[in-house]
């Protein structure tokens, strides 16, 4: 009888720590935030933004590396959030045609260089760039051109800012100036950017007859003390892209 009693417990034990599966209970989330269930087709930008908590806060919070690989029914700490929001699912639409977006040769402008730029943000567009720049005072957008690594943008969307619109230059004359999004000390641009740039330099270049050597970084010139657009920018690969 002892020894029965004694199996009879054993049995108990071993089925409830091995062989059932206690689910887990609901995670009440920390004071001063909510969790979001990650949707299909959702980004962490525009998650960032309906929220309207920071990109780089919302990463720090769930150790996120890379912003770009989020899963559907992810749990996502939103801090400072009061309560769950709906965020729309990005919809990818056809981009318009580089040759379309620079427009036709203005006979009146004398653009002779191309300087190359990074952001050093992990993500961005035109607007927000823009919105930056005028808060320091840069009479907007700096540069003529923005191109998307899919984190606020299009991956590989180009952006016509509105000093290419007026045709205006920005801190040096006759010098056009194109940011890549993303921060290129860490990371290189992604194919779709690279290819973005290799078109719209190609367009720019016969349109203005600028030569190849007049192709630069941001670093490169004179005077600039800075590492933009990066180190895991290539010149070399450009130049070899676009002397196919």
């Amino acid at each position: 009888m002892r020894g029965l009693r004694i199996y009879s417990v054993l049995f108990l034990v071993l089925f409830f720590a091995g062989c059932v599966s206690v689910p887990r209970p609901y995670q009440v989330p920390p004071a001063g935030g909510v969790y979001h269930i990650v949707d299909s087709g959702q980004t962490l930008y525009r998650i960032a933004k309906v929220y309207n908590v920071g990109l780089e806060e919302i990463m720090r919070a769930n150790n996120i590396r890379d912003p770009r690989h989020l899963g559907v029914g992810q749990e996502l700490f939103i801090p400072g959030a009061r309560t769950s929001l709906s965020v729309e699912s990005y919809k990818p639409q056809a981009p318009q045609p580089i040759r379309e977006l620079v427009g036709p040769r203005c006979v009146t402008s004398k653009w002779r260089t191309i300087t190359i730029h990074h952001s050093a943000t992990s993500g961005g567009n035109a607007g927000s760039f823009d919105r930056t720049h005028r808060r320091r005072r840069m009479g907007g957008l700096f540069y003529h051109f923005v191109i998307g690594n899919g984190r606020g943008s299009g991956d590989g969307e180009v952006e016509v800012g509105w000093r290419w619109k007026r045709q205006k230059c920005a801190n040096r004359p006759e010098d056009i100036q194109i940011c890549l999004v993303g921060n290129f000390n860490y990371q290189s641009p992604t194919p779709a950017q690279f290819n973005a740039l290799l078109g719209l330099i190609e367009i720019l270049q016969k349109q203005y007859y600028i030569s190849y050597n007049s192709i630069r970084r941001h670093k490169d010139v004179p005077g600039a003390i800075t590492e933009c657009p990066g180190r895991k920018f290539s010149l070399y690969r450009l130049l070899a892209g676009l002397k196919k």
